[in-house]
């Protein structure tokens, strides 16, 4: 059944033929909204949920970050990062700010029809993660923000370290039940929590995953953030990765 997102203010609505899935939505809102006014909001909670035995792997590149050339910030980089920013605007204000981190979270919860406990272990993720990508800044524009990527691509230390640490959050934040591997639908509900389409994530998917197993690893995931960075390539078949470039 289709859903049309309209987001304003940081509140989702969600409209479908015969007014089905509002009950659906408002009570997912309602469960962020009681994990934001709890008092340990960064606390993680422990999980009891399936696992398939790949937990906390080292993450193997197949191209290490350091041997990629210097990005020289050409235009098609350039709609790439311009590209990554548009997924996580997630209220389409022109900024990257906390609000969007949360709207993604409900978002997530919502596609996925979480419980309590669940939807507080992703709004907490998502908040750690914004707080760790942006230091707590309060916004970020599209120009600061491609400037801002330019730079620390190009630096030694993120490229050893930072890079990985970005690489194995970003992971984290996807797989949902945190067993070390990414379903297809932990993956389309991690693109519907940014907007995007199932189509857009079955595609990206199967790109990913590149033995076809199902699954995504944690090294498919590293590879092709990597090659999304750090390539300028025209042709390199991971540039829409997260979609349709931007114009």
């Amino acid at each position: 059944m289709s859903k049309v997102f309209q987001a304003s203010k940081g509140l989702i609505r969600i409209m479908q033929p015969r007014g089905q899935g509002l009950t659906r939505i408002t009570s997912t809102t309602k469960r962020v909204e009681k994990v934001l006014q709890h008092e340990s909001v960064t606390k993680f909670s422990p999980l009891s949920l399936p696992v398939r035995g790949l937990k906390h792997q080292p993450i193997q590149f197949k191209k290490a970050p350091m041997d990629y050339p210097p990005l020289t910030g050409s235009d098609l980089w350039k709609r790439k990062v311009r590209t990554y920013f548009k997924c996580f605007d997630v209220n389409g204000d022109g900024y990257i700010t906390k609000e969007d981190y949360i709207l993604s979270a409900r978002r997530c919860a919502e596609y996925l029809d979480l419980d309590d406990e669940r939807t507080e272990h992703v709004l907490n993720q998502r908040i750690r993660q914004w707080e760790y990508m942006t230091k707590n800044a309060s916004k970020v524009s599209e120009e600061e923000y491609v400037e801002m990527v330019q730079v620390l691509c190009n630096q030694k230390h993120f490229r050893e370290e930072f890079f990985l640490a970005v690489v194995s959050m970003s992971f984290t934040v996807t797989d949902i039940n945190g067993d070390g591997l990414i379903s297809s639908e932990e993956y389309k509900a991690y693109f519907y929590s940014l907007g995007l389409s199932a189509e857009a994530s079955q595609k990206a998917f199967h790109l990913i995953d590149n033995n076809n197993d199902g699954f995504i690893t944690v090294d498919e995931f590293g590879h092709a953030i990597a090659e999304f960075f750090f390539t300028e390539d025209p042709s390199n078949i991971y540039n829409e990765v997260f979609g349709a470039l931007a114009d």
